[in-house]
């Protein structure tokens, strides 16, 4: 009976550390999702509800180009495991603040209100959708 062994080199890949903290720019959540949704409407900018948490309700617009998160408490939100970083180049980072050639994402906050704009979606019109987005959360 011949017995054959592979074996397979032992991955690289080594699992990311929780990044140092939340990145949650808020103590108080002071906004609701409705607050947000009524901000954005008399902006131009419909939105519906895409899912709701304890910890957040996530609104978007038609084509998802805006993704808009109502957060809760923010000791829950931090409880759930929630942090505001993406991973770029194996490391966690910030969102960018603008829709950089290459990023895919910009990111805004007010108060507990973060918005997401998918730059690829809005493509050349993503300037356009960041001052409408900034607009929107001024009105809240």
């Amino acid at each position: 009976m011949l017995l054959a062994l592979l074996l397979r080199p032992a991955s690289d890949v080594r699992p990311l550390a929780a990044p140092p903290d939340h990145g949650l720019p808020y103590s108080t959540a002071t906004f609701t999702a409705a607050a947000a949704r009524r901000a954005f409407a008399a902006s131009g900018i419909a939105l519906s509800a895409r899912s709701r948490t304890p910890t957040v309700t996530t609104l978007g617009n038609q084509g998802d180009v805006l993704e808009v998160d109502a957060f809760g408490d923010r000791r829950a939100v931090e409880r759930s495991g929630f942090y505001d970083y993406t991973v770029a180049q194996g490391r966690y980072v910030h969102f960018a603040r603008s829709c950089s050639p290459g990023g895919p994402n910009a990111e805004r906050w007010h108060g507990n209100v973060r918005v997401i704009v998918d730059c690829t979606k809005a493509g050349d019109a993503a300037p356009r959708w960041l001052r409408r987005v900034d607009r929107a959360l001024e009105r809240l």
